[in-house]
């Protein structure tokens, strides 16, 4: 037997040609002359198939991995291994010089192959509807029989900012699309309803509260035939803030804390701490404000009472000494605060 194309005898034949007959005609890899790589002008995001996929790779990387996806080995071919170099660019059309090197039939083998990739910069669904400001939730943030305090709005606005960084990197969608300032309380617009429900339990978490939930009807998507809804989520904060007074049954105390499980307060008579479920919310009466505390001046000790100065009439007032009033000396300036016509010294601050 002999090669049909070099006439070599007494070799091992490959469809009629010798190993070095055959690896010669070999094309080691089929690859389309050429490509097109779509990618997201907002966030390069990459088009395969039918799907917009986030890589976090550069372009070089994002054209060698389509090149590498798009050249399909030729069975007789093995351990390909592909080099890529990039020879000229003229706007959005690149031309690169692919060279493919493995073995055929044990032969080492080498091609060349010169193909032009198309840059088709457009945009992602994602970037698409952040651009257009979509939105899936509502957060409205209020507080009962009052308006939110500048402090309260700025620790809400630190935490969606917080969250909305946390969130991001796995949820595209996890961003703000617009913060409206009503008379009421604030709007957030954002554009996952997963991100909202994530970042509206937070903020009860660490400002306490109630919270709601309601979809409302937005129209009908004409290509599935379905009802669209978007939820609005309504965090309530208290109609009391840290640092109020409050009554809960025969108590009357300070608040100290409030967050997503409990409010704690600090009984005035006894300096006893107790936590209160927002269950009890409707059973809780404010009967002094954070602002309502005066400062006024200790004039006398005994053993057993302690005597201070109205704050406003001046008027000396005898206290019974509490454990908490031990270490309080004649002279010392103290913060009071007057309920239903009685003084009481407040809790210390910690």
């Amino acid at each position: 037997m002999f090669c049909i194309e070099c006439g070599k005898e007494d070799e091992e034949l490959f469809k009629g040609l010798c190993k070095t007959c055959f690896a010669a005609g070999n094309s080691l890899i089929h690859i389309p002359p050429e490509l097109e790589v779509e990618l997201c002008a907002h966030c390069s995001a990459t088009h395969v198939g039918d799907k917009w996929m986030e890589t976090g790779q550069s372009e070089e990387e994002l054209i060698a991995e389509t090149i590498v996806r798009e050249s399909v080995p030729d069975e007789d071919a093995d351990d390909v291994v592909l080099e890529i170099d990039l020879l000229n660019q003229k706007g959005s059309i690149l031309e690169i010089l692919v060279i493919a090197s493995g073995k055929v039939v044990g032969v080492p083998t080498k091609r060349e192959y010169k193909l032009n990739v198309k840059l088709n910069r457009s945009v992602c669904p994602e970037c698409s509807k952040y651009v257009s400001g979509y939105y899936e939730a509502v957060l409205q943030l209020r507080a009962d029989d009052r308006s939110l305090e500048s402090d309260e709005i700025q620790s809400a606005d630190e935490i969606i900012k917080h969250q909305l960084e946390k969130l991001f990197p796995k949820n595209r969608m996890a961003y703000l699309s617009q913060r409206l300032e009503l008379k009421e309380g604030i709007d957030y617009y954002l554009g996952s309803l997963k991100a909202a429900r994530k970042i509206s339990n937070s903020l009860k978490e660490n400002m306490g509260g109630i919270l709601g939930e309601s979809p409302r009807l937005m129209g009908r998507d004409k290509s599935t035939g379905k009802d669209l809804y978007r939820i609005w989520i309504s965090l309530r904060l208290p109609f009391f803030q840290k640092g109020d007074f409050l009554t809960h049954g025969e108590h009357v105390g300070q608040i100290i804390d409030i967050n997503g499980r409990k409010i704690t307060i600090q009984d005035l008579k006894t300096m006893d701490k107790t936590s209160l479920s927002w269950r009890e919310y409707s059973n809780l009466e404010v009967v002094a404000r954070r602002d309502d505390v005066k400062i006024t001046t200790v004039t006398s000790k005994k053993p057993t009472q302690i005597q201070l100065l109205h704050p406003e009439t001046y008027q000396p007032l005898d206290l019974d000494i509490l454990p908490r009033m031990s270490e309080i000396n004649i002279g010392d300036q103290v913060e009071v605060v007057e309920i239903k016509g009685k003084i009481y010294i407040t809790p210390p601050k910690r």
